[in-house]
């Protein structure tokens, strides 16, 4: 026996036997060495048999919507379900054993609408570890809050229903595109931007949906000229006289087109009219918080640019300038005798002089096209589609029954299925819900 001896703090000696501690120590190193080390492998093992789990659930959900897609009638009745067979699924090749660990698992998912979803009970068989009776305790009790988190969850729908009146409200004024939302709502339509523009409902009531009505409107603008009577020796528009005519037709004055914007001030003439305005450099910021300059970074006028798109500008401006000016035909000989701007030819001056045009202002919007054989020659039209709406809304009795129902007895009351009674309008279904999870 191997022994050491020490002096303890009083001055007196002390034999110690390391025989009688390796019991103790072999305790101590297995309790704080061996024991951690099997936890931490059984925490691994555990993660990774529910993630593979998960992933075999996950398959076996995905098979199931598909083929009750493709081969049954989906459910589309709040509380309705359907159930399918997990062997039909890798017999009619929607799952692989590849899918479930190699191996072909049983049992069946009920497949349940819930509002907007699907609820998926799973009950899987021949699953080894993830057969879900093995994998997962008893059900919970009832509860009317859905569990989030659990894997397995049933959902048992119960029902009642109201007695119904329904009733449309007089149609809303038109509204122009661009008074509409681009966001699609929960009613299935594009809504207007202000909804105080549509008729109320009364407040007891509820919005059943919305309908709406397209009608196209139309509006136009005619093009006329000036009817001269004879050709004579006549030059084109100028505004200066031009080399071999010496009179100008005062009664063919018109303006030339605005000359592009510049930042050097035009020469002045007598007959030009000159107008400036401010420019600015105008960009956007790009994903990278980089300019994007408008017209290569030039100045120009706010008229001219997209400030949707380009809604920044540099804080230095320059003065822009353009100008038009006033020109005329000129003549040798006889004077033609013009009319007044028309779209059709006068009496006596049947020669119509394509360059002194004159465009009308727009028509008001109407729901009448004005264009026909004869107009189409002298006039442009545009037309656009407007909408208008109308609340299709509900009024609803107390409910019917004093207690809510499960299906088989809810539809031995009503002595109808619930699909075909939920699509009479007369009557309301109300749908709520109870849940249970494997522990």
């Amino acid at each position: 026996m191997k022994r050491m001896t020490y002096v303890d703090k009083n001055g007196n000696q002390v034999d110690q036997s390391f025989e009688n501690r390796k019991p103790l120590l072999k305790f101590f190193f297995i309790f704080g060495t061996v024991l951690p080390l099997i936890l931490i492998i059984m925490i691994i093992i555990t993660i990774f048999q529910n993630n593979h789990c998960k992933g075999v659930y996950e398959e076996i959900k995905k098979s199931s919507l598909l083929y009750a897609q493709n081969e049954l009638d989906m459910p589309d009745v709040e509380g309705d379900s359907v159930i399918v067979s997990i062997g039909t699924l890798y017999s009619n090749q929607y799952l692989k054993s590849t899918n479930t660990n190699n191996m072909l698992c049983s049992g069946t998912v009920k497949i349940t609408k819930y509002k907007d979803e699907y609820i998926y009970t799973l009950d899987v068989k021949n699953c080894n570890s993830c057969t879900t009776d093995k994998r997962f305790g008893s059900w919970s009790s009832l509860q009317t809050k859905y569990p989030k988190g659990k894997t397995v969850i049933d959902v048992i729908p119960y029902y009642n229903y109201y007695e119904r009146e329904m009733n449309t409200t007089k149609w809303s004024k038109y509204f122009d595109q661009d008074e509409i939302s681009d966001e699609v709502s929960k009613y299935g339509i594009n809504l207007p931007n202000d909804m105080t523009e549509i008729p109320e409902i009364p407040s007891e009531s509820n919005i059943y949906t919305y309908e709406k009505e397209d009608t196209e409107y139309y509006r136009y603008r005619d093009i006329s000229w000036k009817w001269y009577d004879i050709e004579g020796s006549y030059s084109e528009f100028s505004s200066e006289k031009p080399s071999g005519f010496e009179n100008k037709d005062e009664s063919t004055e018109k303006y030339s087109k605005w000359s592009n914007y510049s930042l050097d001030y035009p020469e002045e003439k007598s007959y030009r009219s000159i107008e400036s305005t401010q420019g600015y450099k105008y960009y956007y910021l790009d994903k990278n918080n980089k300019k994007v300059y408008f017209n290569n970074g030039k100045y120009t006028p706010r008229d001219e640019v997209d400030t949707k798109k380009y809604n920044q500008f540099d804080s230095e401006t320059a003065t822009l300038y353009h100008y038009r000016d006033k020109q005329w035909r000129w003549y040798n000989g006889q004077k033609r005798k013009y009319s007044n701007f028309s779209s059709s030819a006068q009496e006596g001056k049947p020669y119509k002089d394509t360059q002194l045009e004159s465009e009308s202002n727009w028509s008001s919007w109407s729901e009448t096209s004005h264009i026909n054989e004869i107009t189409k020659s002298y006039r442009t039209e545009e037309n656009k589609t407007m909408t208008r709406f109308r609340i299709k809304y509900e009024t609803l009795s107390l409910k019917i029954l004093e207690n809510p129902l499960e299906k088989n007895e809810f539809e031995s009351e009503i002595n109808e299925s619930i699909k075909t009674f939920n699509e009479r309008e007369d009557v309301k279904l109300e749908t709520t819900y109870k849940f249970k999870y494997r522990k």
